[in-house]
């Protein structure tokens, strides 16, 4: 009777191969990954527009009409409700529970010439949104375009069915690179254009006609003014209004806001304000004209200082903003600013966002706000200097806190309360932050985007949004030569290389490094030489150079210590105790991170004291000592303000489950791994996942599950496979042998040892690949004996 092995594999969609298994059955989570469930809010007052969502729910219903494409364009006029249509659609077919795979929704801004977002770079968003890792997406277009699709076939095909969205879609061919090429996937898209090119369901959106913009008019002024009779009594002004809208929603809702202000005011009065409004802007095309009387009939109605903050707003970079920026702009206190957007909001010149406090412009009247900004020759060159002032204060001040040991933080009161009021400005601003430094980059701003991408990369590496940081690095490169200023071209190119390291480039890694170590000792700079060098050896250690990397961390530990940065020289200790380790040198590791913790304690450094401690646990694990190394993770994981950053925490979290391990505390172990997973997958960190994966599986092999270890190890192999670790995967390829010669699978077994074997020559670990190849021989020769004849063999 021939051996039958089953893999079981839940929790995914996978793109790549699986590298054993005879049958592989697939069973996805009950909900939707929280990057898939991302939609923009529909209107609580939406009306009209019944024909054209009903056409649009039959499309999107699982099961559409033959003669039903699964794409559908809905066009229009500016304002006319193309995005709130496609929003209402997008909201109840999820309530249908028609797309269990979620939604993916892009704001393509195609019509905003300084904010549009390009295929490429939609493409980007989405693949990270579907979990793709930023160092595994592609850098061309037709190349992520191919990983896209691919990754929606495979959801569709697991059941996992995706609606995407698509809005601000403008007219270029390249965007069908974002159309799904599956029968399963069905995608909305919004755009002025009909895109007929596109071979889809089209829908135009005329005018609304009397009634329908008599009801959207009547609720929007109910909303707020539940009974509010003036549309239902001046019914024939109402429907004069809708006409001289061109019967725009967006148009509607802010002549709304303006009824609103003024209870009293009757229809026919805003009635002769717009059509005056008409008469001067008549030279305006027909698709911009309603829309831009409709803002202009409110702007006039602004105060001078209402009118000034509104033109400010447009100069704000990023995608919303919070009222501290904004008042940095207009150069008035935070409460006087607040009432300034508080009118704007009741008019609809602006929008508040969650949590209160921050506030977006609509692209539209963005647009007519920079209109009005250069028609008044306002003086705003002061106020956006301000605002990028403000932006590098405050991103230092936050990154101090955040990361600067306490001895060193300021004796006066505090401007963030704690670390963790630190992060979360710092993460609801880092869009806007990403945006400044390229936008001062591209104005040739280089002293600016220097001194903004400084703060910003650093927060941006140490929470993993790798790509964001590398935009900014690059920016400030490439600024930094412009300005002759080599001291921090280095200092950013060795961010850069740390960037690549945790991206998996390793070689770019290195070379970064080395560009950056060449020009610190052109200059003489011993301080910054020590960190290029102490960088250096990160890279070294993960190419798995140790003694290089030891060398490397050494010479920076010295150069540190003779310009007396006791910080710095602590980490280069840390790193080179890590690095001793893994070259088995436990005594001598356990001593060097013990110097080095005592040092980050005495200087208050409590985040490099955590990450010291959780280090000298693993050489202590090593060591033989698990128990005391158990209660040096504990001692680190608990630690009040240590371990703030998710990714830091995780790395720790993972070490310890290690260390549970050899404990023997095997249910407390997996519940450590479990908190870890989570976190390496919500970064997009592959690498972390699939090292967590590999380790929940060695728990259940110390269990004898041998069936849900050999599904664990499979899942980490693909893990590892998208991750680029090929010495990973051999270890872990080496770890799934041993369940299933458990299982007496014994050919697959062997074939996991030669691939194993194999990549360990690969990567120069000639050691392992020996201990490897002895294995498959002694394999060979007890043909059928389980891994109880070979105990301690491993």
């Amino acid at each position: 009777m021939t051996d039958r092995t089953e893999n079981h594999i839940s929790g995914g969609v996978f793109f790549g191969c699986v590298i054993q298994g005879r049958t592989v059955t697939l069973t996805l989570p009950d909900r939707p990954d929280p990057a898939l469930a991302g939609l923009p809010r529909q209107s609580a007052t939406f009306s009209g527009r019944r024909t054209q969502l009903e056409r649009l729910l039959t499309a999107l219903a699982p099961t559409p009409p033959d003669d039903m494409s699964g794409t559908v364009v809905v066009s229009g006029l500016a304002g006319s409700g193309k995005t709130e249509l496609v929003l209402q659609a997008a909201h109840r077919a999820l309530q249908e529970g028609w797309f269990p795979g979620g939604v993916l929704f892009v704001d393509l801004q195609g019509y905003d010439a300084k904010r549009k977002v390009s295929p490429k770079r939609a493409l980007g968003t989405l693949l990270r949104a579907l979990g793709i890792p930023p160092e595994h997406i592609p850098p061309g277009l037709e190349e992520r375009a191919r990983v896209y699709r691919s990754a929606l076939s495979a959801m569709g095909a697991a059941g996992q069915r995706v609606l995407v969205v698509l809005d601000d879609v403008p007219a270029t061919d390249k965007i069908r690179h974002l159309l799904p090429s599956d029968e399963s996937t069905a995608t909305l898209v919004s755009s002025r254009h009909s895109l007929a090119e596109l071979n889809a369901l089209a829908l135009t959106l005329r005018e609304l006609p009397a009634n329908e913009g008599q009801e959207l008019l009547d609720g929007a002024l109910r909303a707020a003014l539940p009974e509010d009779p003036r549309v239902t009594v001046e019914t024939a002004e109402a429907d004069r209004l809708v006409a001289l809208c061109g019967g725009l929603p967006l148009a509607l809702c802010i002549l709304a806001s303006l009824l609103v202000d003024v209870p009293t005011r009757p229809l026919s009065h805003l009635r002769r304000d717009l059509e005056d409004a008409h008469s001067r802007l008549s030279v305006l095309s027909r698709e911009r004209r309603a829309v831009t009387a409709a803002f202009a009939v409110s702007y006039r109605r602004l105060t001078k200082n209402q009118a000034k903050l509104f033109r400010l707003m447009c100069l704000h970079p990023g995608p919303d903003f919070s009222t501290e920026a904004a008042a940095q702009l207009y150069g008035e206190s935070v409460k006087e600013t607040e009432r300034l957007l508080l009118d704007l909001a009741r008019r609809h010149l602006v929008e508040s966002r969650e949590p209160y406090g921050r506030w977006q412009q609509h692209s539209l009247v963005r647009l007519y706000a920079w209109e009005q900004l250069g028609a008044v020759k306002d003086s705003w060159g002061k106020g956006l200097m301000h605002l990028l002032l403000y932006f590098h204060e405050m991103t230092t001040l936050a990154c101090e806190t955040l990361f600067a040991p306490a001895a060193a933080q300021p004796t006066e009161k505090p401007l963030f309360t704690d670390r963790t009021a630190a992060l979360q400005w710092l993460e609801a601003e880092r869009n806007t932050l990403v945006a400044a430094a390229i936008r001062a980059h591209k104005a040739d701003d280089d002293l600016m985007c220097v001194a903004l991408a400084v703060p910003v990369s650093q927060f941006l590496m140490e929470a993993r949004y790798l790509e964001d940081a590398r935009w900014v690095l690059a920016a400030g490169i490439q600024s930094s030569r412009r300005h002759e200023d080599s001291l921090h071209e280095a200092a950013l190119l060795s961010s850069l290389g740390v960037v690549f390291r945790d991206m998996r480039k390793l070689r770019k890694s290195v070379r970064a490094h080395y560009k950056a170590i060449k020009i610190c000792r052109r200059l003489k700079e011993q301080r910054a030489l020590a960190g290029a060098l102490n960088n250096l050896g990160l890279s070294l250690h993960d190419q798995r150079k140790f003694e290089e990397a030891v060398a490397a961390h050494s010479e920076a530990a010295e150069m540190f210590k003779r310009a007396g940065d006791r910080i710095g020289m602590a980490s280069a200790l840390s790193n080179t105790g890590e690095t001793l380790t893994e070259l088995e040198r436990v005594k001598e590791a356990s001593r060097v991170l013990h110097k080095a913790s005592k040092i980050f304690r005495k200087l208050g450094d409590l985040r490099g004291y955590s990450q010291a401690l959780g280090s000298l646990a693993k050489a202590t694990r090593n060591d033989g000592k698990a128990e005391q190394a158990v209660a040096l993770h504990k001692r680190a994981l608990d630690m009040a303000d240590g371990l703030l950053i998710p990714h830091e925490r995780a790395v720790e979290l993972s070490n310890f489950a290690g260390t549970l391990t050899a404990a023997g505390e095997l249910e407390a172990a997996l519940t450590a791994q479990q908190e870890a997973l989570g976190t390496f997958r919500r970064l997009g960190d592959r690498r972390g996942e699939a090292m967590t994966l590999g380790n929940m599986a060695l728990v259940r092999q110390k269990q004898g599950k041998w069936n849900k270890a050999v599904r664990l190890h499979t899942l980490a192999l693909e893990a590892f496979l998208e991750g680029k670790d090929d010495h990973g995967l051999a270890a872990e390829l080496k770890s799934l042998a041993f369940a299933l010669l458990e299982q007496g699978c014994n050919t697959e077994a062997l074939e996991n040892l030669e691939l194993a074997a194999d990549l360990y020559h690969q990567t120069g670990d000639r050691e392992s690949a020996a201990e490897t190849l002895d294995l498959i021989d002694r394999v060979r020769r007890r043909s059928g004996v389980g891994m109880r004849a070979m105990d301690g063999q491993m």
